[in-house]
């Protein structure tokens, strides 16, 4: 049997999706998409979908200019449906380049999805990269899910993601594509050994199959038991979950410490795994952080007690409570206390519970709160917010500048918030603004400078107050 009818067979089995239905491929041009396209093109027509290509041209190389010209071509004479997106250069980060690439791909993946009304993304990974990925998680360390891999299908967005040919080898697709006479553009960075990826790819994964010429099957399928393993245990748990955790939101969740400490001790690492996993879906959590807050659990001698992760999760201990949360996006707690900290662009921050700031870029821009421009080098970066000292000054235009300290008094603030009063500062000390009350005047010259953008939401804005004018 050869491969277009081993594939055939394949979904034909699993039926995925109904004929004439929309399907979105995603499409680098490179040997396997491209096979997999050519296969989803040459199912019977009892099976075939309606082909949706998704083609991303990440602007990384020259040759991708050729690439791209190909995927029109191909896709107008074949007469398919092509979605393309461009990640621009000025988008590209100075490190984590392939991560941030994955997000700018599967976030235009999400979009083709709603946008023609497609329920299922077919990705063309295949056997290797399943034993490449099972290997890397093996050498990092983490949670036993992690050993799961790629799975064949699994949620996405309001769909599927579909990998049909995880079941083939590397070597299978590319002896496809040679006998089928099938175009393909070679990605070279793919052969660079400075990646880890690569290295597993080119001299571990060889070297196994020696050991083992059975070894992608043999993953294949410990792989799948895992997911099956791991499917049963959280059904098992899931009645605990229901009498011990209650779901405030999707970001919030109380744990009764009484109730979940009557079970065995391995029974709650489980358990509050998977509500840290499935029920808040906490992106990537680490065997670490599960120890942290079983920690917490156990220590009854001190009762109360609060963890903090990464995007702003918080695990807080009230007595026999354990309540898990999320703050808002974009919100970086309440720095109140420590009254000087480093500012993080695109973020928002609290001041006291009726004020809130932030510096945003023009690509990330609120549609709320009071506007302020700021124009600013690379050296005045990064920005902080500190208490107001003796000489402060803050410029008033024309060359001019005023001490906040008049600034402050203009505004008729009250002593005990003077005292409180904070400002925003380049790294060379130049005041940007006295929060809630005055910005500084925007330079004459922003030829060389960047925009940005203050934005304020106050509540109880003393800057309307009279004698404040942001003039």
């Amino acid at each position: 049997m050869d491969l277009q009818a081993q594939f055939n067979l394949i979904v034909k089995q699993k039926d995925w999706w109904q004929a004439g239905e929309k399907v979105v491929i995603a499409v680098s041009t490179g040997v396997d998409s491209m096979t997999l396209l050519f296969l989803v093109m040459h199912l019977p027509v009892s099976e075939r979908p309606k082909i949706i290509v998704a083609y991303v041209d990440h602007q990384l190389r020259d040759q991708s200019v050729v690439e791209t010209n190909f995927i029109h071509d191909y896709c107008q004479s074949h007469a398919l449906q092509l979605e393309q997106a461009v990640w621009q250069p000025k988008m590209h980060p100075k490190s984590g380049t392939e991560a941030a690439a994955r997000t700018f791909r599967y976030n235009f993946f999400r979009k083709v999805l709603r946008n023609t009304g497609s329920r299922y993304l077919l990705t063309a990974h295949h056997g290797d990269d399943l034993a490449e990925t099972v290997l890397m998680k093996l050498v990092r360390g983490g949670q036993l899910s992690s050993l799961v891999g790629i799975s064949e299908a699994r949620d996405f967005d309001e769909g599927m993601l579909v990998r049909p040919l995880l079941g083939f080898s590397k070597e299978q697709l590319r002896n496809f594509a040679v006998s089928k006479n099938i175009k393909w553009y070679e990605d070279v960075t793919n052969q660079e050994l400075s990646v880890q990826r690569n290295r597993i790819r080119h001299e571990v994964v060889p070297m196994l199959k020696q050991e083992n010429p059975k070894l992608l099957p043999h993953i294949h399928s410990y792989t799948a038991q895992l997911a099956t393993v791991l499917t049963a245990v959280a059904e098992l748990i899931e009645p605990i979950i229901n009498s011990t955790v209650t779901v405030s939101d999707h970001q919030t969740v109380q744990i009764d410490l009484d109730s979940l400490k009557k079970h065995s001790p391995d029974v709650v690492q489980l358990a509050i795994q998977q509500v840290m996993e499935r029920i808040l879906h906490i992106p990537d959590v680490s065997i670490n952080q599960v120890v942290s807050v079983l920690r917490l659990v156990d220590h009854d001698e001190t009762p109360q007690g609060q963890l903090d992760f990464e995007d702003g999760w918080k695990v807080r201990r009230e007595y026999q409570v354990l309540t898990i949360l999320k703050q808002p996006q974009n919100f970086v707690g309440n720095p109140e206390k420590s009254r000087t900290f480093m500012v993080i662009l695109d973020r928002w921050y609290s001041l006291n519970e009726s004020f809130k700031f932030g510096v945003f870029s023009d690509e990330h821009l609120p549609n709320m709160g009071k506007k302020h421009d700021l124009y600013l080098a690379d050296d005045d970066f990064p920005l902080s917010v500190r208490p107001v000292t003796v000489g402060d000054r803050i410029s008033i235009g024309q060359g001019r500048h005023q001490k906040v300290g008049r600034v402050l008094i203009n505004a008729k603030v009250p002593n005990p918030r003077r005292k409180r009063a904070q400002v925003l500062v380049t790294n060379r000390g130049t005041v940007l603004s006295v929060l809630g009350v005055k910005n500084s005047a925007v330079p004459e010259d922003t030829a060389n400078l960047r925009h940005w953008c203050l934005i304020e939401i106050n509540e109880n804005n003393i800057s309307e107050r009279k004698g404040i004018s942001d003039e």
